[in-house]
């Protein structure tokens, strides 16, 4: 039986790895994908533990992936993360279900204890 893993949204290459380092030093099994509909078609939602996304991406944002996470039935926590916050997207995202809203650069302590918290 394969680990369940924590999907990591994001456009940025560079957050994608760094998100995944982070994750795995913690001995989490990490899953990267570029964007939303990546995860979406990705076929292993059943091996996926939690989902950390940006909220700003091209093609699909974080909120609309929330929205159709859960309209499809995902159960898994998701953490939304931004480095343009604002009162509004931070009302949609916890409004749409989200465990945490996050403001990047992400500080690890804060992320790791929300990953925490979501897959306890």
């Amino acid at each position: 039986m394969r680990t369940r893993s924590i999907a990591i949204v994001d456009d940025d290459p560079g957050v994608r790895g760094s998100l995944d380092s982070l994750v795995r030093s913690v001995g989490l099994a990490g899953r990267s994908f570029s964007n939303g509909e990546a995860l979406l078609c990705c076929g292993e939602e059943s091996r996926i533990a939690c989902i950390i996304t940006d909220l700003h991406m091209p093609g699909m944002t974080g909120i609309e992936l929330l929205a159709e996470l859960t309209r499809r039935g995902w159960r898994q926590p998701v953490i939304v993360m931004t480095a343009f916050p604002t009162d509004a997207a931070r009302a949609l995202a916890l409004g749409g279900g989200a465990q945490a809203f996050l403001t990047k650069p992400i500080d690890p302590d804060v992320l790791l204890e929300a990953v925490e918290r979501a897959i306890a």
